[in-house]
């Protein structure tokens, strides 16, 4: 028994040594995470941060446990699918056709060293690579049954990470897959994170059973075996590596920097606590070196560039305050600087909105704020009784209690401000408040005040009227100045004193009151009375005028919108205006603003602060008058709003100078869509297409502006402002090239952007093959027209003809029945009359010589009346040239030949009576002028006729053979008679000496053929 109770208090005192070594290590563990283990983090400082969220009432999906930026600027989120964002839409990628991812969901990305997104499947179906518009298979063998996480070290492997105890890591490289537990040694433990550094090792933070404790293994760039670390990890630990190389470790105990860039632990150590009730905390690092951490469970965590021991504070952002979820699983830091935080429930963004200060003044929305800006830089503000002070690079503090909740503010000229209630004067210098005397008498409440260089102080009265003080106190305005009913009233730049009166603008010089008309400018009710550096500014509905000396100029609001309804207007010694109007403040190059006046036609920036960039209300109503605007001493920029004030302090302002990276999403046509193309050929009768494009700047996507411009469609660049799609229809096949730019939010111009080029294939009716085919079936009907048109005329002609031969064979009728029918009747009778006279008969001779002139009238009437018949039978041309030539008796030592080329075919009988004249016209030209030695005769016998008649005689003149010989008619004949027959006649003197006569006449005329018969038959010719 004595051994037993031994034995008992033997294991009693093990365990209690057990559990006094873990005490002392939980002790030392959590002395090293914080100097306070109790400390409380603070509520979020995040007034720094512009805060914006997207949920699924814009599109978001649920469950967002991962998110990466790739290159090209796209933000791509893991949930119960893939999707990327470009800052207005969430974008659904489908998993690969026909793989099991298509029934899984992603559950971790990453962005390879290349720019491609890797993503890790759940349900066993592997990994998959974002590529040519489209997700592809890896082709992972027998993947776990989450990939959940993914990484790439420096020698371009890519490491897949499972966290069950068997089969965790897997590696990829030269294409082939392999487990890496066993061959690399990685410890045991469930592995919950990989960290590559950018030397090449890979940390693995290790969870072990139970939770309670875990480890951290690294492995070496170019080792082959994991190494343990001494570090003790609690809960469900992670490691990341910071900006300069280090790495931290953040787990239930909270977050710590635990090697610096060169592995050498950190002394002393930076630690921070852990918050109450974290699941697991994700860290990532801005780029002012802010750490930024999710929890999984509280919503996150920021602690603003830490560098000490427990140094900065951590701020705690949650749901309560804004956040989308308080299950926030994944910050990332992008390409712009922003901060996006994936949820549960969404997304959520952080950017810095530094240069923007709310300032921590009541609000006095009811009675409204006054401003006014002392000569030596400070700035003071009234808000709901309270009187505030800023001195150059200082918050506002408190330096008197007013007692009203209604006081009017403006610069004295010995320095200071003049502070002007219902109940008394008084000038403020430094923090002194020296009452100076009672408000002006009467009822009227003071509303604004303005100082002029004779040093006397104007106030304008609720009642709308004037009043001033000098050293002999309150006095009435006298005059026209009295009936003046003002609203707001300044100082000029000059010193003198300027008011606004309903339409009109009124000043005070000295004693001299004057009006200036404003209603040809149609400004409106004026918004705005303001001095700039040298110029005096009249705002309205309509614009902004612009008063220097005598001449007035405009700015149109419809031309700049961030010109209408101005509230204040400040101009600085650096050269800009500043412009506050219920759309936000405006920032301007005075040097611009100057030209925009000049100018009407110049394009003119401006910059415009609103909502997007931290502004939580903007300029107070019209109904508040005064100095709305002021620029301390420091050169930060005041102003007042609706709910109290704040100031820009242009040294902290940045601008965005990144050029947003530009994409074309999709391509749509013909109800199919084609992801990030950079080529296509789209189908046949493809007339209509859509396309999507993205400004990929993420800082404020509301404001990136794009113009985009198809060629060969768009004349010039169009300009859609923040519009996102482009639609185009009724184009034809052809090939086309479309290009897009944009602009961040600062203006700052993508000029390359992005170009597509596209073809549309032509359908069959639109291929060239087909329109060759019309044309050449348009030629065809055109030489179809041309001939039945020639068959037409040829009818006409021949018609005419045939007319002219049934015209002759008449004539020779009627001149044989009756002419020389009674001719040789009547000779008949003479001679009987003649053989009756005596032979001695003195009249018989002339009786019998006038006999016989009849019987040769009447033999010369018959050859007439034969020559007029036996033409229309007479159809050889040969046989008529010969008698024609041999009717000439030319000399017989002239050469005469006569040739036919082609098979001879009979000519129509006029056509052939007129030929002969021409030949006969020519041959005895030749006979009579050529004093030729050769004659030439050639008839040629083709789809034309042709007949040639050449000599090598003396030669005919030119203009001879144009116009023919005065008082002759035989070239002019000869022109006539190829006139109508549609033929052509040419005459022209040879170069080697002679005359040419060449006549050519369509074959269809020129030829007695029946080959019209079948065009009788459609009508054609009659």
């Amino acid at each position: 028994m004595r051994d037993v109770g031994m034995a008992f208090k033997d294991m009693t005192r093990a365990w209690l040594r057990r559990i006094v070594l873990t005490l002392a290590v939980v002790g030392l563990t959590v002395l090293a995470v914080s100097p306070d283990a109790h400390a409380q983090a603070q509520r979020p400082d995040f007034g720094q941060f512009k805060h914006r969220r997207w949920t699924a009432d814009d599109g978001a999906p649920f469950g967002i446990t991962d998110i990466v930026q790739t290159p090209d600027g796209y933000l791509w989120l893991s949930a119960d699918a893939l999707y990327r964002f470009d800052g207005v839409t969430f974008e659904r990628i489908a998993a690969p056709a026909g793989s099991p991812m298509e029934r899984a969901a992603p559950a971790t990305l990453m962005v390879s060293r290349a720019g491609e997104l890797w993503v890790g499947f759940r349900d066993a179906t592997g990994v998959a690579v974002y590529r040519n518009g489209g997700l592809q298979d890896m082709k992972m063998p027998n993947p776990p049954r989450v990939v959940a996480r993914l990484a790439q070290t420096a020698d371009g492997a890519i490491w897949t990470l499972s966290g069950m105890n068997s089969d965790r890591l897997r590696r990829f490289a030269n294409g082939r897959w392999e487990q890496a537990d066993e061959t690399f040694g990685l410890p045991a433990g469930v592995a919950v994170g990989l960290s590559p550094a950018p030397n090449g090792d890979l940390w693995i933070p290790l969870s072990y059973p139970g939770g309670a404790s875990g480890g951290l293994a690294y492995l070496p760039a170019g080792a082959k075996r994991f190494q343990q670390t001494p570090y003790r990890l609690a809960g469900r630990p992670r490691a990341q590596i910071d900006g300069a190389g280090a790495l931290w470790l953040s787990d239930a105990t909270g977050t710590r920097k635990v090697l610096d860039r060169a592995g050498k632990p950190t002394s002393p150590a930076l630690a921070y606590p852990s918050l109450p009730d974290l699941r697991a905390a994700t860290i990532a690092f801005d780029r002012e070196g802010g750490l930024w951490g999710t929890t999984e469970s509280v919503g996150i965590f920021h602690i603003p560039a830490p560098t000490a021991l427990g140094g900065g504070k951590i701020g705690q952002f949650r749901a309560v305050d804004g956040l989308t979820s308080d299950i926030a699983f994944k910050p990332l830091i992008d390409r712009e600087g922003s901060v996006w935080i994936a949820t549960e429930l969404g997304i959520d963004q952080f950017r810095p909105a530094s240069a923007l200060q709310e300032v921590s003044v009541p609000a006095a929305p009811a009675q409204g704020l006054s401003i006014a800006a002392a000569k030596d830089g400070s700035v003071y503000l009234q808000s709901n009784q309270v009187l505030f002070r800023a001195l150059p690079g200082h918050p506002p503090r408190e330096i008197a209690k007013t007692g009203s909740e209604s006081a009017s503010l403006c610069a004295a000229r010995d320095g200071g401000v003049w502070h002007i209630q219902g109940s008394q004067i008084a000038k403020i210098r430094d923090d002194h408040v020296r009452v100076s005397g009672p408000p002006p008498p009467g009822d009227d409440l003071p509303i604004s005040c303005a100082e002029d260089r004779q040093g006397r102080l104007w106030v304008t009265l609720s009642s709308s009227h004037l009043a001033w003080r000098d050293e002999q106190g309150w006095h009435q305005v006298q005059g026209e100045a009295a009936k003046a009913r003002v609203w707001d009233m300044v100082t000029t730049p000059a010193g003198d004193l300027a008011a606004t009166i309903p339409a009109d603008l009124a000043t005070m010089t000295g004693d001299r009151y004057a009006v200036t008309k404003l209603a040809d400018f149609k400004l409106g009710y004026p918004t705005l009375l303001a001095p700039g550096v040298q110029d005096l500014f009249v705002g309205g509905s309509g614009g902004l005028l612009r008063v220097r000396g005598i001449q007035i100029k405009q700015l149109d609001g419809t031309r700049f919108p961030w010109a209408v309804r101005l509230r204040g207007l400040v101009q600085t010694p650096q050269g800009e205006t500043w412009l506050v109007s219920p759309r936000g403040v405006a920032r301007i190059a005075t040097s611009d603003l100057d030209r925009a006046f000049d100018d009407p036609g110049a394009r003119i920036d401006a910059r415009v602060y609103d909502s997007h960039d931290g502004l939580t209300s903007t300029a107070q109503h019209v109904g508040f008058a005064g100095i709305q605007v002021a620029v301390g001493g420091d050169g930060r920029v005041w102003f007042l709003n609706r709910e109290g004030a704040a100031y820009f302090d242009p040294l902290r302002l940045q601008r965005n100078a990144l050029p947003p990276p530009v994409a074309i999403r999709w391509l749509a046509s013909g109800g199919k869509v084609y992801r990030d193309p950079k080529t296509l050929v789209l189908p046949p009768g493809s007339r209509s297409i859509e396309i999507a494009y993205a400004g990929l700047s993420l800082a404020v996507p509301q404001r990136v502006q794009f113009r985009y411009r198809l060629e060969g469609v768009d004349a010039d660049w169009v300009d859609p402002g923040s519009r996102r799609l482009a639609s185009y229809s009724n184009l034809g096949p052809g090939r086309y090239r479309f290009r897009v730019i944009a602009a961040n939010n600062d203006g700052t111009w993508n000029n390359t952007g992005a170009t597509l080029d596209f073809e549309i294939r032509p359908t069959f009716f639109q291929a060239w093959p087909f329109k060759a085919l019309c044309g050449v079936a348009l030629l065809g009907l055109l030489w179809l027209a041309y001939r039945l048109r020639m068959r037409v005329v040829t009818a006409r002609i021949r018609a005419r003809m045939a007319e002219r031969v049934e015209e002759r064979e008449r004539i020779a009728r009627d001149l044989h029945d009756t002419l020389l029918q009674s001719v040789q009747t009547l000779t008949l009778r003479f001679q009987l009359a003649v053989d009756d006279l005596p032979k001695t008969a003195r009249a018989r001779p002339a009786l019998e010589a006038a006999i016989d002139r009849a019987d040769e009238v009447i033999a010369q009437g018959r050859n007439r009346v034969h020559d007029l018949r036996s033409s229309h039978d007479r159809t050889d041309l040969e046989p008529l040239l010969a008698d024609i030539v041999a009717a000439q008796a030319f000399d017989p030592g002239v050469v005469i030949s006569v040739a036919t080329d082609g098979a001879p075919r009979a000519l129509a009988p006029l056509v052939l009576d007129e030929v002969g004249q021409i030949a006969s016209e020519a041959i005895f030209n030749v006979w009579r002028h050529a004093n030729a030695s050769r004659l030439t005769i050639e008839t040629r016998y083709g789809p034309d006729f042709s007949l040639r008649v050449a000599d090598d005689g003396a030669g005919i003149d030119p203009q001879i053979a144009e116009r023919g010989k005065d008082g002759h008619f035989g070239v002019v004949g000869m022109r006539e008679r190829a006139s109508k027959l549609r033929g052509e006649l040419r005459v022209r003197r040879l170069p080697e000496g002679g005359t040419e006569v060449t006549l050519t006449l369509p074959g269809a005329i020129a030829y007695a053929t029946g080959g019209q018969r079948w065009l009788a038959r459609l009508g054609i010719g009659r």
